[in-house]
């Protein structure tokens, strides 16, 4: 669990969603790396509760495919699979961009401001090279448009496909500092621009494929690398 400082949880939520909804905000984050394993006991030390809380929400968390528990009772970060991230690829090209086309006529210009102020946050990262606030501000970028669709179902849908995507977020953000010093430095938030001119210019269309790109091109990073380090792998087993 390093790199992760869970609060002792203390508010009118139960102590069960005040742990669930701490450890779901961290795997999404990309804050445990794929095979990594937590026991009850130290996460129960970590939160200051007992142990039957963290147990429900590791079980909760497992229903939801971002966990797997083992006999033993300890949880693990699901291992990187290329199918496993195709599909979640693919329900996200679908996803991501229908959503995108339905918040469109729902965003306001004070949603734009904070669009805005998002995107230039997220190019200062990329010239600080914080990839971790990086990933986090293009989290709050593509949910705030989501979250305008006013669709709960959908939101609901995509939240899981990122919270399964966690253990490769953390893999994508190994690989960021080598792209930052690149090329990729230059171009990495030309979607977000493209979809803030798009709302500007009152074109649906343009704004639902810049999303779509811009998923895309995530997807592609995530399949191009996670290639490479499987084929690494595997003729270092050979």
């Amino acid at each position: 669990m390093k790199n992760t400082s869970f609060k002792p949880v203390k508010s009118r939520q139960t102590v069960q969603d005040q742990v669930y909804d701490q450890l779901r905000k961290a795997l999404v984050s990309g804050a445990f790396e794929a095979g990594q394993g937590f026991t009850i006991p130290a996460l129960a030390k970590s939160f200051g509760t007992s142990h039957m809380p963290v147990r429900e929400a590791l079980r909760r968390l497992a229903a939801e495919n971002a966990l797997k528990i083992s006999s033993t009772g300890t949880a693990i970060v699901p291992p990187l699979e290329m199918r496993e991230l195709t599909k979640i690829c693919e329900a996200r090209m679908i996803l991501e961009p229908a959503t995108a086309e339905i918040a469109f006529d729902n965003l306001t210009a004070s949603d734009m401001a904070e669009l805005r102020a998002n995107l230039l946050r997220h190019k200062e990262t990329g010239e600080t090279g914080d990839v971790v606030e990086m990933l986090a501000v293009n989290r709050a970028f593509h949910f705030h448009i989501y979250a305008a669709a006013d669709n709960d179902v959908l939101f609901g849908q995509i939240e899981n496909l990122w919270l399964r995507s966690g253990p490769y977020v953390r893999f994508l953000s190994e690989k960021m500092g080598e792209l930052l010093r690149g090329s990729y430095k230059t171009g990495y938030t030309a979607h977000h621009e493209a979809m803030l001119a798009a709302w500007e210019a009152g074109d649906k269309a343009a704004f639902t494929q810049a999303m779509s790109e811009d998923v895309r091109a995530t997807r592609d990073l995530l399949l191009t690398f996670l290639d490479e380090e499987l084929s690494a792998n595997a003729e270092a087993a050979d």
